[in-house]
């Protein structure tokens, strides 16, 4: 779902207010900028790996081969084994699987001796955003790893950079005022306020402003995106050949040149409508900003699920949306100097009681889409708290209500035909609206919760009262630390246990089944390290408890395991 930040909304517009107002406004966007600063993005995760973390094998393996959850692309990655004196030892063939491009493999050198290796492995994912980690294996079963000595496991992915989200944050908020501006021309201004004198300069400056923020902010977004997925400073993308093979050759490229093809249109139809303001070139100009709003939703988090149409046309109306609210606000907070004047001040109240009528769509379409996103990358309410993923779209919810409530101030005031007070809570509306984009981007450059699920802890109920609670964590793929708590209809510890075993069975594919027999570390509570995840993804977890007195308890919990 997707959007930047930073301050400079049209300097022209901006002086209709006073200085403090502007001060609180950009204070409190670099605020939130810096609230943010510890999250990680990794779009492609790992659902598995051949060797697996730490996996030891009996023999040197032919080749290795990463797979990922969705496709990867064919440039900018590598895979790289090397052994424990850091000798280089597969065959340098490292490339996309031609077949399955969600597969990242590379042959090894025969006969490799016994001993620990190590993957070093980086991908981009469809969106341009690279992940990159290590995956440790070992061949026999008498070097190293036997002796608490092994590599660790890790994986992560590009933090956001302040410049990734100003250029962002500025790409959409352009975008939003443009076509927000080319909305409220045709659907809701008045036509004896048309060819007011003001209103025209207005809207003249909101579309040239945000076309000139637009234009900058998709020109730049090359090399942003060149020096992420390169992993290198800005300074090492600026230049010809770098910039070429990025267009040619990377995903997003192809996407940056419809972007630009739609900026040439959008500069001869703003050009155009200056000059003969005819409605059909409105609506072409129109026509194209949100061809553009479509283009931010293919290269989103939808645009890597398995029914793209559907997911990129739920995320594609819920930018729209978003856009046409923030953009019409700007209109309203560039406008208010009609509300103080006594024969234009009805027309602008008219004009928010016009738009309020769009708003109860506008809301009802962010709501819709908004739930369908988040039934798509939360998988559980606890994650809209354990994860950043969560919190963040939390954040973005909580920030839509206060939306919510200040259109319903100004929607009010417009009905009762009442001007006071009516600037603030404007303002209030369109900051709220400004920090929802902040949020939109950050969101973007994160893991979904999906990926990143965090710990899991759940409880069943069975036989009478008796209480099951199953642990699992970081719930990741790889080693994990599960714990069974027993505890009677009474709440109390179950005593009397012979034997507690877990079975794991993957729901992606057909892995056959593996078992864990926990230890007893108290009354009621049994515990046990395993590497029985060995793919992200749903996994059902049998839980089967055998008394003493050879009476069973059995129960199952749906898991979903994480990648990092």
């Amino acid at each position: 779902m997707g959007i930047e930040v930073v301050s400079v909304i049209n300097w022209e517009v901006v002086t209709l207010i006073n200085n403090k107002k502007i001060n609180l406004l950009i204070s409190l966007i670099c605020l939130t900028l810096f609230l943010f600063p510890t999250f990680t993005s990794a779009h492609a995760y790992i659902v598995k790996s051949n060797p697996s973390d730490n996996e030891i094998l009996k023999q040197s393996p032919k080749k290795i081969f990463i797979q990922f959850d969705e496709t990867i692309q064919s440039v900018n990655n590598s895979i790289q084994v090397y052994n424990d004196k850091g000798k280089r030892v597969d065959q340098k063939n490292g490339h996309v699987n031609a077949k399955n491009s969600t597969i990242l493999e590379c042959g090894l050198n025969s006969k490799l001796p016994n001993g620990t290796y190590r993957i070093q492995w980086k991908a981009v994912s469809n969106d341009g955003h690279p992940v990159q980690g290590v995956i440790p294996f070992q061949i026999g079963s008498d070097s190293a790893v036997q002796d608490g000595t092994a590599i660790e496991a890790k994986s992560e992915g590009y933090t956001p950079q302040s410049d990734l989200i100003i250029i962002r944050w500025l790409q959409y908020f352009s975008n939003a005022s443009y076509i927000g501006a080319l909305f409220f021309l045709l659907l809701i201004l008045q036509k004896d306020l048309v060819q007011n004198g003001y209103v025209k300069k207005a809207f003249k400056k909101i579309l040239n402003y945000s076309l000139l923020l637009l234009f900058l902010s998709i020109i730049v977004s090359l090399p942003l995106m060149a020096s992420i997925e390169l992993t290198t400073s800005w300074k090492q993308v600026l230049n010809i050949e770098t910039l070429k093979d990025m267009i040619t050759n990377s995903a997003y490229g192809k996407t940056w040149l419809i972007q630009v093809g739609g900026l040439i249109l959008l500069l001869i139809f703003t050009y155009l409508l200056h000059v003969k303001s005819k409605s059909l070139l409105y609506w072409i100009s129109f026509i194209i900003g949100v061809g553009l709003i479509l283009t931010k939703a293919l290269t989103s988090h939808a645009a890597s699920t398995t029914n793209v149409l559907l997911t990129v046309g739920m995320d594609f109306l819920h930018l729209l949306s978003a856009s046409i609210w923030i953009g019409s606000l700007v209109v309203f907070v560039a406008l208010l100097p009609l509300s103080r004047k006594v024969d234009t001040k009805n027309h602008y109240l008219e004009m928010i009681r016009r738009f309020s009528k769009w708003g109860i769509i506008i809301l009802l379409v962010l709501t819709a889409t908004g739930i369908f996103g988040s039934l798509l990358y939360i998988p559980s309410l606890r994650s809209l708290i354990t994860t950043d993923y969560g919190r963040t779209l939390l954040g973005k919810v909580i920030l839509l209500v206060i939306m919510i409530i200040f259109a319903a101030v100004n929607f009010t005031k417009g009905k009762r035909k009442s001007e006071k007070g009516v600037s603030p809570s404007l303002w209030g509306e369109l900051l709220a609206g400004i920090i929802v984009l902040v949020l939109s981007v950050i969101l973007t450059n994160l893991p979904t919760a999906m990926a990143s699920p965090g710990p899991i802890k759940e409880s069943k109920t069975v036989n009478q009262g008796s209480k099951i609670t199953f642990e699992a964590t970081p719930n990741v793929i790889g080693k994990n630390t599960f714990a069974i708590d027993l505890k009677d209809r009474n709440g109390q510890p179950m005593k009397n246990i012979e034997q507690v075993v877990l079975t794991f069975t993957c729901q992606e594919m057909d892995m056959g089944e593996d078992t864990k027999t926990l230890l007893k570390v108290k009354e009621g509570k049994y515990e046990g390290m395993g590497m029985n995840f060995n793919m992200a993804g749903r996994w059902n977890v049998h839980v089967h408890v055998l008394t003493k007195d050879l009476a069973t308890l059995d129960t199952d919990f749906k898991v979903l395991v994480g990648s990092q």
